[in-house]
């Protein structure tokens, strides 16, 4: 938590902190940016937290108005409900949330396991959704799996028995920029001290949201491990029944760098404008 509020602080940016009590508990929502602008609202990747979400379009608030919510759940600011994720309870939890936001419908991009939350709403509550936009998703493909127990699964195991750093920075390699000390120092400590809810959540299939006809894009990564950009873009066209563009960051692990932050910032302008 102390991270979090590092993170936050060091975004340099006026925010408002908002907690919402929903049936499934208090949620915590950062909002920041142009009040007159266009809303969009973020749910993060998994255990990553609001502060963390912002830093990758933090400049687009002098256009817009962003709600960065706290995933319920999870390793955030938000209650620590575990919640089912086999039913609609995250899309009334969303639902929720934006109700109290007082939020009738707009642009939401859910990121990594974001997207699965994102997933449900469009499948439960579609109308909330007016551009849906996914960044490195879940829900849609699944990695290679011998490359997933190589890079990631092998060396977690090591470092959980043995404790040495090396076999951390090799699993974190797989999927974090090198520059990314803060991220490591943060996930570090979830590994050691948090304890990780494991499910994963089932692949989308197209009778969940053959109803949705709003704008679908995507933003995916050429190297990611978890969600491969060139499969996401593959599977997506027979999911959607609206898909407009799958936008491919080359040279880009699951978790986006710095360098690509301006690319992600002016492809959600191009779309929701």
């Amino acid at each position: 938590m102390k991270l979090y509020e590092e993170k936050l602080e060091h975004l340099n940016i006026e925010y408002i902190k908002i907690d919402v009590d929903t049936q499934f508990g208090r949620t915590r929502v950062i909002k920041t940016g142009n009040t007159d602008g266009k809303k969009i609202v973020l749910f993060h990747g998994y255990n990553a937290g609001a502060p963390v979400t912002l830093e990758a379009i933090k400049e687009l608030r002098n256009s817009y108005c962003l709600y960065a919510i706290d995933t319920i759940g999870q390793a955030t600011k938000s209650a620590e409900t575990k919640m089912n994720i086999k039913d609609a309870s995250f899309a009334l939890w969303a639902d929720e949330v934006l109700e109290k936001l007082n939020i009738n419908t707009c642009s939401i991009i859910g990121i990594s396991y974001g997207a699965f939350i994102l997933q449900k709403l469009i499948t439960y509550k579609p109308e909330r959704v007016d551009k849906c936009i996914f960044v490195v998703p879940s829900g849609i493909v699944k990695g290679d799996i011998w490359e997933s127990i190589t890079k990631l699964t092998i060396p977690l195991i090591r470092y959980k028995i043995t404790k040495k750093e090396k076999h951390l920075k090799t699993f974190l390699d797989a999927f974090v920029p090198e520059e990314d000390k803060f991220m490591y120092k943060m996930l570090k400590l979830m590994m050691d001290g948090v304890k990780l809810d494991t499910r994963i959540p089932s692949l989308l299939k197209r009778k969940h949201v053959e109803h949705f006809n709003k704008p679908v894009y995507i933003i995916a990564a050429s190297d990611d491990i978890y969600f491969p950009g060139k499969k996401i873009a593959k599977k997506s066209k027979s999911l959607f029944n609206n898909l407009k563009e799958v936008y491919l960051l080359k040279n880009s692990k699951h978790m986006p760098s710095q360098e690509t932050f301006g690319d992600i910032q002016l492809k959600i302008r191009e779309w929701i404008d």
